[in-house]
C-alpha cells in the first residue's frame, strides 16, 4: 500500500467527522486536506461534493479509488457518478476502506462480461493462463455458480479435485496452502469452479482470503450481479476488466457497470470492430473508461471450444494478445 490508507478533501465538521467514525470502525486513520489541495498519495481518497470549487485540482486518476462523499441527499455529482451520502451509505464505505486496506498476497482482477456472449470467461481463462505462463502462482476462482462451471469451459471437468460444492462447512477450515493443493490444475493454474451441485451457493469470502494468501494472482470471473455497488468486485478487485463487443448493449452494460462500480479501477478490453464500422475506441470514448485493449474478433473460438480446443491454445491469437498486453499494463509481466 502507498502513502495513506484514507484521504479525505473537506473543511466541512459534519462530513470529516461522519467519515473519520467510518474509518475508525476499520481502524484506520483519516488524513483531512482542506479544499483546493492537489490529490494525495492514498490508496482511497475522497471528496466532498458540497465543497468542490470550479478550481479544485481533480482527485479522480487512472487506476486509484475514488469516491464522492456528503453529509446531504440530493446533491449533484460534477461527473454524474455515486455519492456516498452519511451516515446512510455508511456500510457502503466501510467496505470500500476495509477493501484498500485489506493485506493479501494476492493480486486480485476481476473480469466480468458487459453483456451475455461477450467472452469474459474465456478472457479470464486465458488471462489466468497467461499469468501462470509468466511464472506467477495463479488461481482462476468461478463465481457464477447459477450457471455451469468454467471448468467445462476450459475442459478440465473430468479433473479430480475440490469444486465450490465440496468445501461444504470446512471452507474456512482449509489452510490457504492445502486448499489450493486440492484443486484442479489446467495449464499451470489451480481452478476453483462450480457445477451443478453449487447452483445457489454463495462463494465464501473466507475461500477468497485463503486463495488469495496462496498466491501471487486471483483471477475473478465474474457474474454481472457480483459488480453491484457493494458486491464482492468492490471488496475484492484491485482492477475490473469488463469484456465487450462493439455493439449498442455492450455500451449499454459497461455504462451501468460504470455507476455500480464508481470509484473502481474499470477497464475496459474490447473486441472490435463492429461489421458497421463502431471502434473500441468509440466505445470507451463513449463510455467514459480507459481502453485497456481493442481486440479483433477470434471467429475460430466458439467452434475451437466444440472441438475440446481450451481457451488460450492458439498461441498467437487475439485473446493471447490482449491477456500478455493486460499483464504488460497492470505491471504483472515479468
Amino acid at each position: 500500500m502507498s502513502g495513506l490508507a484514507v484521504a479525505l478533501r473537506s473543511s466541512d465538521p459534519a462530513v470529516v467527522e461522519a467519515v473519520r467514525s467510518v474509518a475508525a470502525l476499520a481502524e484506520l486513520p483519516l488524513a483531512v486536506h482542506p479544499p483546493g489541495s492537489a490529490p494525495p498519495e492514498a490508496s482511497l481518497v475522497l471528496d466532498s461534493v458540497a465543497e468542490l470549487g470550479k478550481s479544485d485540482p481533480d482527485w479522480r486518476r487512472a487506476g486509484g479509488r475514488f469516491a464522492w462523499v456528503a453529509v446531504e441527499r440530493g446533491l449533484e455529482v460534477p461527473d454524474g457518478g455515486a455519492c456516498l451520502v452519511l451516515p446512510d451509505t455508511a456500510e457502503e464505505l466501510l467496505t470500500r476502506i476495509r477493501a484498500v486496506s485489506a493485506s493479501r498476497r494476492a493480486h486480485v482482477i476481476g473480469v466480468v462480461g458487459a453483456r451475455g456472449g461477450a467472452g469474459a470467461s474465456s478472457f479470464a481463462a486465458v488471462l489466468a493462463r497467461t499469468c501462470a505462463d509468466a511464472g506467477l502462482s495463479t488461481a482462476l476462482v468461478d463465481l457464477d455458480l447459477d450457471h455451469g462451471g468454467i471448468d467445462v469451459l476450459i475442459g478440465a471437468e473430468h479433473e479430480g479435485g475440490l469444486r465450490w460444492a465440496d468445501l461444504g462447512g470446512e471452507q474456512g477450515g482449509f489452510a490457504p496452502e492445502d486448499l489450493s493443493a486440492g484443486l484442479p490444475i489446467w495449464r499451470g493454474v489451480r481452478v476453483l469452479s462450480g457445477d451443478l451441485r453449487s447452483v445457489g451457493l454463495p462463494p465464501s469470502e473466507e475461500t477468497l482470503t485463503a486463495l488469495g494468501d496462496a498466491h501471487d494472482v486471483l483471477v475473478l470471473d465474474l457474474p454481472r450481479v457480483a459488480a453491484r455497488a457493494g458486491g464482492l468486485a468492490a471488496r475484492w478487485c484491485e482492477v475490473v476488466l469488463a469484456v465487450a463487443v462493439c455493439d449498442v448493449q455492450s455500451a449499454a452494460g459497461v455504462q451501468a457497470l460504470a455507476r455500480s462500480l464508481s470509484g473502481l479501477d474499470m477497464r475496459l478490453v474490447v473486441r472490435g470492430p463492429a461489421p458497421g464500422g463502431l471502434h473500441p475506441q468509440d466505445l470507451a470514448a463513449s463510455c467514459g473508461l480507459p481502453l485497456l485493449h481493442g481486440m479483433a474478433p477470434e471467429r475460430s473460438l466458439a467452434a475451437a471450444l466444440e472441438r475440446g480446443v481450451a481457451p488460450g491454445d492458439h498461441r498467437r491469437g487475439p485473446l493471447v494478445r490482449a491477456a500478455r498486453q493486460t499483464l504488460s499494463v497492470l505491471g504483472l509481466a515479468p
